[in-house]
């Protein structure tokens, strides 16, 4: 029977579909298209919204670049959403598939960045001779690299398993999607051990905060951003370890709910998490800050001088 099949597909040439299951498996017009058209209003809504919070704080010197890097993690989903749509009308087009997979793969890793980055914020802020250490910061930057070369390694990869039906090249391509995913979730197990460390140790005489709010709310506010990333790169590494299963005889959590749910879901709480907090205020710290102290005395130099601009500004109107 595999036999048969891969002599079809060789007939037909590259690129081959795959003849694993996959979470959400193929989509279909009466149970797909209507969810898939829920989030992609989600999406879009959530990218409208972080880019107008980031033009209007960039046009008033106030540089926040997650709300960038939010907004490109949307507009990737939304792609991925239209890309699903239309796989859904030809169900047998294998570059949709691909296209469709490989962005459904990839577009949460920006999510894990700003994560990353925000829960340096607080240690630095917490614990500043932890958080600025230089061998520590080094490490946060190598591990941001890392995500560079993970999007690398699976897209060249997953085209790879695509274009041949050699068993070995498959294999290393599994291998390699196994390792990215299981680097992706050591990675996200940063951002608690990070937070763990700014709650449990004493605090530092040179603690400070940043930004408006509490520490206690953006120490929340990470939490429970923390808890779905981990909760995602955790399934999605459980699902590729997993034995693969055929097409035809797919595992529970290659259901379709656990694709709108586990995935696309939990991605859409933390996109609303961030914009209905307003992180962009509570996660803000000034340009330049190199070093323990900077996150406050700076923010004060620009509150001072935001303030001194107002004041010119209604002097000017009353003359």
């Amino acid at each position: 029977m595999s036999t048969s099949y891969e002599t079809q597909q060789l007939r037909h040439g590259p690129p081959y579909a795959s003849t694993t299951a996959a979470v959400g498996g193929r989509p279909t017009v009466h149970q797909d298209i209507p969810a898939i058209a829920v989030f992609l209003v989600l999406y879009l809504v959530g990218a409208i919204s972080n880019m107008t919070i980031f033009q209007k704080n960039r046009r008033r010197g106030h540089k926040f670049l997650a709300s960038w890097g939010m907004f490109g993690f949307c507009m990737a989903r939304i792609l991925s959403c239209v890309l699903r749509i239309v796989w859904t009308t030809e169900p047998h087009n294998v570059r949709l598939a691909i296209a469709a997979a490989i962005f459904l793969n990839l577009g949460v890793m920006v999510v894990y960045a700003v994560v990353l980055v925000l829960a340096s914020r607080i240690l630095r802020a917490t614990q500043p001779s932890i958080g600025w250490n230089p061998v520590l910061r080094k490490a946060v930057k190598v591990s941001h690299a890392g995500i560079v070369v993970v999007v690398i390694l699976v897209l060249s990869f997953t085209i790879a398993n695509t274009e041949t039906l050699d068993h070995t090249v498959r294999t290393v391509a599994l291998w390699v999607q196994r390792g990215s995913n299981l680097y992706l979730l050591l990675l996200n197990c940063i951002t608690p051990i990070f937070l763990l460390l700014s709650c449990l140790l004493p605090k530092d005489p040179e603690s400070e905060n940043f930004g408006s709010g509490s520490m206690a709310a953006k120490k929340i506010i990470l939490g429970v951003a923390s808890f779905f990333c981990l909760f995602i790169s955790g399934f999605r590494c459980g699902v590729l370890w997993a034995t693969p299963r055929p097409a035809s005889n797919p595992a529970w959590y290659d259901h379709k709910v656990m694709l709108y749910l586990v995935e696309l879901g939990f991605e859409v709480v933390i996109i609303y998490l961030f914009l209905f907090t307003r992180f962009d205020k509570k996660f803000w710290v000034p340009n330049g800050s190199t070093k323990a102290g900077d996150y406050s005395e700076r923010n004060e130099e620009v509150h001072t001088v935001v303030d001194k601009e107002m004041a010119f500004d209604s002097d000017v109107q009353s003359v």
